[in-house]
């Protein structure tokens, strides 16, 4: 039982930990989550000060609400003009990484572990980690800025990738799941489900985001206005998740926040002329604050959840150089295309950090199977997922930078260059 003086104190202690190591990421390169992580690492696995059993408990809410703040901070945050520009050489990125990493790590997890993983189940963390963290590239990216300028184009490229991985790694990883308690569901009846999925709940997404726009145009200038914004973006993902299907609510979630703030592109782009008005600075304000408290307390709880293992961080950092080098080689290999520069090639094989996205996936077996009928270990996706969060993290942060500036000065291109020239 949590002692609600000791639950308020975490929390406080999390918020202000999470707001002084954003502060000093310039000074020490160590984004936020790894001082977080290592936080809840240090009170419940190492001082055993909370038990891990009493947080688990309410992994299902925790995963449900960071879902839909993390996605719906993106969508907002999404210039649909700027996505336009640059949605093929994302979707490229996002398609030749996932599927790679997806066969790549259930290969080598099955026949490294065969007897805790079956391929299914190791496809399944190779679905989990197949994308990218938006906060963590978000974080990376900005303290790149001093080194190389110029990043809007290959920036947009790398949001855009970790924005369309989120959806795509969840409804993937839901399928998975489904596929392996359930054999008999073919993997035909899965892509038609997929695509069935993400079509009806980007439409009600869209539908909703329309719709509310119109409402906040109205009640402009009334207080509250964006609070109850989080109201509908909830019953949005439970509508999407009840009645389009399971992994239906991150895709509308994530559409929803896209609609809202581009609300009027998208209504004259369907031929209906829109004087709709939204103060998008306040709703992204509004939101960054939700985000910001969201996301200090779920890295805390998942280190405070996470079982401390030397055979399993050892398991994790191998999967870790597994995902590097196929995420270096799918960039190198999409990086020959005409369409990419020479800094989009260098900069997005080096960029590749999980985060929030993968603590919260690796929690779906754990939420499905609590017995552990089908799964002999179900939570042992999160204890991988944390060597693996730490270490793309680190390495994109502190190595990634160097060698980025090393090889692009190394074919004579000045970093400060803002031209397209390739290898």
């Amino acid at each position: 039982m949590l002692d609600a003086g000791n639950l308020l104190l975490l929390f406080s202690s999390t918020i202000f930990l999470g707001y002084v190591s954003g502060l000093f990421y310039t000074k020490t390169r160590v984004p936020d989550i790894i001082w977080l992580l290592g936080f809840g690492i240090l009170l419940g696995p190492i001082l055993g000060y909370f038990e891990r059993g009493v947080f688990l408990s309410i992994s299902p809410l925790m995963s449900v609400i960071a879902l839909c703040i993390i996605l719906f901070d993106a969508g907002i945050n999404i210039d649909i003009l700027l996505v336009a520009r640059n949605m093929v050489k994302s979707v490229l990125l996002t398609a030749a990484t996932f599927l790679s990493m997806v066969f790549s790590v259930g290969v080598f997890l099955h026949l490294l572990m065969p007897q805790m993983f079956t391929l299914l189940q190791a496809m399944l963390l190779g679905a989990m980690i197949g994308g990218t963290s938006t906060i963590a590239v978000s974080a990376i990216l900005s303290n790149m800025e001093r080194i190389v300028p110029d990043l809007e184009n290959i920036r947009v490229i790398l949001i855009m990738e970790s924005i369309l991985s989120d959806p795509i790694c969840i409804i993937t990883s839901l399928a998975l799941i489904r596929m392996v308690m359930a054999p008999t569901i073919s993997p035909t009846d899965i892509f038609k489900e997929i695509i069935y999925v993400l079509f009806l709940s980007s439409l009600l997404g869209f539908a909703v985001g329309l719709i509310w726009a119109e409402v906040l145009d109205r009640l402009r200038g009334k207080p509250f206005n964006y609070i109850l914004t989080i109201a509908v973006l909830f019953s949005t993902y439970i509508m999407a998740e009840r009645f389009v299907g399971e992994g239906g609510g991150p895709v509308a979630a994530l559409t929803l926040g896209l609609a809202i703030t581009n609300s009027r592109y998208i209504i004259r782009r369907l031929g209906v002329e829109s004087d709709v008005r939204i103060d998008k600075r306040r709703l992204r304000e509004f939101h960054e604050e939700i985000t910001f408290m969201i996301k200090s307390f779920y890295f805390v709880y998942m280190g405070l959840t996470a079982t401390l293992s030397l055979e399993y961080t050892l398991l994790g950092l191998g999967v870790v150089a597994l995902a590097l080098l196929i995420r270096y080689a799918v960039a190198t290999g999409l990086g020959r295309l005409p369409t990419f520069t020479n800094q989009e090639r260098v900069i997005s094989r080096l960029i590749f950090a999980q985060g929030l996205p993968a603590f919260v996936m690796s929690q779906l077996p754990v939420i499905f199977d609590p017995s552990g009928r089908f799964f002999p270990r179900p939570e042992i996706y999160t204890d991988l997922a944390v060597p693996i969060v730490i270490g793309t993290i680190l390495i994109s942060a502190f190595l990634g930078p160097a060698i980025i500036s090393r090889q692009l000065t190394a074919v004579g291109r000045p970093l400060s260059d803002k031209g397209d020239s390739k290898l």
